[in-house]
């Protein structure tokens, strides 16, 4: 069917066909018809070759999941020959099936289960499996595969499901009970003892256990015939993990505690019997592996019986058993945490991390089995010697989420015994402060990464407001580390822990009394062990940790600005060459910028000083702008490719975003005008708008950004200016993107210098004209909503809307009266868009327009028929926590306008909305206030709107 030139095999299989396969198979699939001579396919006399097979039985499947549900009794009785025929001729065939044809069976046979039973094919298993020889191997091998799809398809749990699904397969698992569930848990004591010697049988026969355990009566599998069963496969390594699932299985079925409780002490002795709980360190993988899962169910289930037995008071004698078989569990448990192997290690963690709690709780007293656990736990904490101090593989990665189930493990322990923790790790940092290279590599770092999470382990508290006693000596342990530790350069990795402990802990360093490590954490910070660091990998995140331990401690900092300074010297150099060919990055050079410029600021120097230092920063970098300025203007004369161009333009972009990050060293305690910095920005200002044009549109970002640092910095000294600024950012902004940008540029100036802005000469009017224009006029165009172009028009709305609203609120409305009928266009404009579907937009547009009712009266009718319409748009729905938000707009803008003119308010209501809701709505804004309000309006327009349709 899937063949060419006759040969269906080589079609399938050949991979320059999977094109014209995948074409065909997509065809049949549509094809009414197209299950059905899928079928007559397979029941023809010439059986197509495995892989065909495969892509039929796709179409049958795709048939099944689509259409079988609304077949006729004809097209029933043709799926269910098939099944019928495939069973009769697997069951004859001399050969084997490919695994893979095999299991897709199945699935079709699951599919076609959980369609037809019990209505329209109550005897499934009786006509296809029961009515011939159960125990015969291939019947029994597909038999048993077809259950455990039946299983994925009708029980399993992980499996997202709809509603009617979640019912149907109730339905099926009632009747699946009362018609062969029985005759199902024989078959697999008779297939089971009928093979022996089969592996693969044994199994697939222990799978169906674990997996239909949870929901059948428990005696069909508690009993003396299947539970022997289980308990001898555990012997056998290719059957043991099998075995171990069934018993898991088993233990972790629901039932009342007072019953289970039975169930697991009895499951318990017959293991411990049998010797299944012993391990230890000689085990191999298997053992430990068998071992640790049933401790760790056995353990849980246990703890689970006797809190519920506690609870209830009840059975205060199998309370006493519970409590001695969990104790009885302790050392297997601890054997298997203390494995090499992670993924063997994790497997106890869940049950110790539950005993230990039970322990702290009821048993005080009982601290050898919890000082086990901890240094058992520091213990696994350091990486092995098969892994990578600092390496990113999928094995070191692995290893980190298994020390988070350690930390949690500790966790329980450290939140009400933190003295044992610290009690754990004091000698461990004695250890490494004092042996230096001695020390293995990997013992450091697990230290180093112990401490950095140290907040995960014990009271977080305890390490931000350290008092006397254990919280003191908790805090001590980060600073033992800083002060103590020797970075000799084996490890890239622990060099950032170091640093990133400097920084976590940047509050017990200002603490100490001396602050001398202080300093110390400086110096290695600015050698080869911090931001001069051959390892490029690392070197980035250790200069941002640099920047930030400065401006934590600048204050500190401040007697060594001169030493600081001399040494960062040539990490201030900068090239217009490529990136690769320069030590620290752009972004990392950004950082170094910003460290050295807080440090000058709040350096112990007088402000003439300051001035100087920083004016010498920027002098050097403006040279080297407008050398690049002249490199760029000469590679265009030259007509150089776009290569070179975007690199000399990228160079000057950096030296901008250098400067913009140099101003965040200033703040109200060191202003900008303070340290007489003022002149020194302005000159950078003016220097880079000249240099931004359409042509040099690759700096428009760097500059705005630039420009809106100097907002954050001055004050009217930035007034003289605005209007270039403006000016310049708008010539070059040409599309939605930056456009928004601009707008939001607005927004911060005119938030901050409010009506000071009315005479910088920034005509605010015409920006807002423009920015209404453009949301209406793109709105109108009916952008496709998968486009780019939609997204950044709605966030073009959304920063006009917001800076209408910050104009108004800052009493720049002036600026929208310079011109006739401006206003009105603005207004209108975000009346409209309070009508939108964007809620957020909607949001700020009506408050825009509920605020301008109250200084132009004018706009009050127009405001309330837009406030009114709101609610009765198809996307305002009670259960949406958006249309909430604007909805309580809504009802603020009501009030607003009622408060100001009641009489002139209900006037207006009654000649736009019907007489009864009128009535009904003044009564709620009269009475009501709050969430009241808002769900009283809600209501009024969903009965509205029921009247409605």
């Amino acid at each position: 069917m899937f063949g060419i030139n006759g040969n269906a095999g080589i079609a399938v299989t050949d991979p320059t066909k999977q094109q014209e396969i995948y074409q065909a198979l997509e065809a049949l699939k549509k094809d009414e018809l197209g299950w059905k001579k899928s079928v007559e396919s397979f029941m023809g006399p010439l059986k197509p070759p495995p892989e065909e097979q495969f892509l039929l039985l796709q179409v049958i499947e795709d048939y099944l999941n689509k259409r079988y549900h609304l077949s006729s009794d004809l097209d029933v009785m043709v799926i269910r020959n098939f099944l019928l025929h495939y069973t009769k001729i697997s069951r004859s065939s001399p050969v084997d099936q490919p695994a893979f044809l095999t299991n897709k069976m199945a699935h079709i046979f699951s599919l076609v289960f959980a369609a037809d039973f019990p209505e329209r094919w109550s005897s499934f298993f009786n006509d296809l499996f029961f009515s011939g020889n159960i125990n015969e191997r291939k019947v029994a091998f597909f038999y048993l595969k077809v259950l455990l799809a039946i299983d994925t398809e009708v029980v399993n749990r992980d499996i997202q499901r709809s509603k009617n699904e979640s019912d149907r397969n109730i339905k099926i698992k009632d009747a699946m009970r009362e018609i062969c569930i029985n005759e199902i848990a024989k078959s697999w004591l008779s297939i089971a003892n009928a093979h022996q010697d089969d592996n693969v049988i044994q199994c697939l026969v222990l799978d169906n256990i674990a997996s239909y355990v949870d929901w059948i009566e428990l005696d069909l599998v508690a009993n003396d015939y299947v539970m022997p069963l289980i308990i001898s496969k555990f012997q056998n390594s290719a059957t043991s993990e099998s075995a171990t699932a069934a018993v898991c299985g088993l233990l972790e079925k629901g039932m009342p505690a007072e019953k289970k409780v039975g169930l697991a002490l009895t499951v318990m002795r017959v293991l411990r019997d049998n010797g299944l709980l012993t391990v230890n360190d000689n085990n191999d993988e298997d053992e430990v592996t068998r071992v640790g899962s049933l401790v760790n169910t056995l353990g849980l289930v246990l703890l689970d019986v006797q809190n519920k037995l506690c609870a209830s008071a009840i059975l205060e004698k199998e309370q006493a058993c519970c409590v001695q078989e969990m104790a009885g569990l302790a050392d297997s448990a601890l054997i298997v945490l203390n494995n090499d192997d992670p993924a063997l290690s994790d497997m106890c963690i869940d049950y110790i991390r539950a005993y230990s709690s039970f322990l702290i709780k009821f048993h005080p007293t009982e601290t050898n089995f919890i000082e086990k656990v901890i240094r058992t736990g520091f213990l696994r904490y350091v990486m092995g010697d098969d892994l990578t101090v600092g390496g990113d593989g999928e094995d070191e990665v692995e290893f980190q989420e298994y020390r988070r189930e350690l930390r949690s493990m500790l966790n329980v322990i450290g939140l009400k015994r933190p003295e044992a923790i610290i009690n754990a790790i004091e000698p461990w940092t004695s250890e490494v402060t004092a042996g230096g290279s001695s020390i293995p590599i990997n013992r450091v770092e697990a230290l180093l990464n112990v401490i950095y999470h140290l907040h995960e382990i014990i009271p977080s508290n305890m390490l931000q407001t350290p008092r006397e006693g254990i919280s003191q000596r908790a805090a001590r342990l980060p600073i033992a580390i800083l002060e103590g530790l020797v970075l000799d350069g084996r490890s890239a990795a622990v060099h950032v822990l170091y640093f990133e402990l400097a920084c976590r802990y940047e509050r017990l360093l200002v603490l100490q009394p001396q602050p001398v490590v202080i300093p110390h954490i400086a110096g290695a910070f600015l050698d080869q062990r911090g931001i001069s660091i051959p390892s490029a990998s690392v070197r980035t995140r250790i200069v941002y940790l640099f920047c930030r331990f400065v401006k934590s401690h600048k204050t500190v900092l401040g007697p060594l600005v001169s030493e600081v300074i001399t040494r960062l010297a040539p990490l201030l150099a900068v090239s217009p060459q490529s990136d690769v060919n320069q030590f620290l990055s752009p972004d990392d050079q950004g950082y170094i910028f910003e460290a050295t410029a807080t440090l000058i600021v709040f350096g112990d120097l007088t402000s003439e000083m300051k001035s100087q230092y920083v004016g010498e920063l920027v002098s050097t970098l403006a040279m080297k702008f407008e050398n690049g300025l002249t490199e760029l203007n000469a590679a265009r004369a030259r007509k150089a490719d776009e290569e070179t161009i975007q690199t000399i333009l990228q160079f000057m972009s950096n030296i901008i975003g250098y400067c913009s990050r140099m101003s965040k060293a200033f703040n109200n305690a060191q202003s900008m005008k303070a340290c007489n910095c003022i002149e020194i920005y302005l000159k950078l200002i003016k220097l880079f708008l000249e240099t931004l044009t359409p042509e040099n549109s690759f700096l428009l970002e760097t500059t705005r950004q630039f420009a809106h640092r100097l907002v954050v910095s001055m004050e009217e000294e930035l007034m003289p200016y605005m209007s270039g600024i403006f000016e310049k950012l708008a010539l070059v902004s040409t599309d939605l993107d930056s456009m928004h940008h601009l707008l939001i540029f607005c927004h911060q100036t005119v938030a901050k210098y409010k009506k000071a802005m009315l005479t910088s000469g920034v005509d605010l009017g015409n920006v807002l004209v423009i920015a209404a224009r453009a949301s209406i006029q793109e709105q109108e165009n009916n952008l496709p909503a998968k486009d780019d172009s939609q997204r950044a028009l709605l966030y073009v709305q959304r920063a006009f809307v917001q800076l209408l609203l910050t104009v108004i609120s800052s009493d720049c409305t002036p600026a929208l009266n310079t011109t006739p009928g401006l206003m009105d266009h603005v207004l209108e404009a975000a009346a409209r868009l309070a009508l939108s579907s964007d809620q957020t937009a909607q949001k700020v547009a009506l408050s825009c327009l509920s605020k301008i009712s109250l200084i132009v009266p004018e706009w009050s009718a127009r405001t309330l028929r837009v406030a009114l319409e709101i609610p009765s748009l198809p996307h305002i729905t009670p259960s949406d926590a958006g249309s909430t938000l604007v909805v309580h707009e809504v009802c603020a803008t009501l009030s607003s306008l009622h408060q100001s003119d009641p009489d002139g308010f209900s006037r207006a209501l009654h000649g736009l909305v019907p007489s009864a809701f009128s009535d009904q709505l003044l009564s709620a804004l009269t009475n009501l206030k709050g969430k009241n309000l808002d769900k009283q309006v809600m209501n009024l327009y969903a009965s509205l709107r029921n009247q409605s349709s």
